[in-house]
């Protein structure tokens, strides 16, 4: 069998337990700040105007358009993302111009957190903190999960499950 036979062979035998982006709801705090701000510049615009003081229209127009550009590339860059976790590692892919790809070998994964802050509880959205053995990238942040708390136990039982079908234990040198 040739390294492509293996890699193909390798690449069946994983199942995918989550593939998608992140959810749009992490980008509720950026659009309600992008709001505020356009509220902020009308009445401003407005108060101005009603004391006489001239304000060339395009200062405003240009300020709702940088606010609202803000906003839009923070919705950009969560749609942008792409997470893809398999039984053997996850995968995050990033970037509107320039993409970025890291991945995580499950049998890393040292500890799992979910998060849900209360305004992304009402969608059963959360994000995911993971703990890793990785030097480079000790801790990932999978943001705008739906279920977080489903995939953490998921994403645990994979982890444990690829550790003990490899055969890795876990050594912990120093603090505990």
């Amino acid at each position: 069998m040739t390294q492509l036979d293996l890699m193909a062979n390798d690449a069946a035998a994983q199942t995918i337990i989550f593939k998608g982006a992140p959810s749009q709801v992490v980008n509720a705090a950026a659009i309600f700040k992008g709001v505020a701000a356009i509220v902020v510049i009308l009445a401003a615009t407005l108060y101005a105007s009603g004391q006489r003081w001239q304000v060339p229209w395009a200062i405003p127009v240009i300020a709702v358009l940088v606010v609202m550009a803000g906003v839009g590339i923070a919705c950009l860059r969560t749609a942008f993302t792409e997470i893809i976790i398999d039984t053997e590692r996850i995968t995050l892919r990033q970037g509107i111009f320039n993409k970025r790809i890291s991945s995580l070998e499950l049998f890393r994964i040292q500890d799992l957190t979910s998060y849900h802050p209360w305004w992304q509880r009402a969608f059963n959205v959360g994000t995911i903190v993971v703990m890793t053995s990785d030097s480079n990238n000790p801790v990932w942040r999978l943001n705008g999960i739906v279920d977080a708390e489903a995939m953490r136990a998921a994403l645990n039982h994979a982890a444990i499950a690829l550790r003990d079908r490899k055969g890795i234990r876990e050594v912990n040198m120093g603090r505990v």
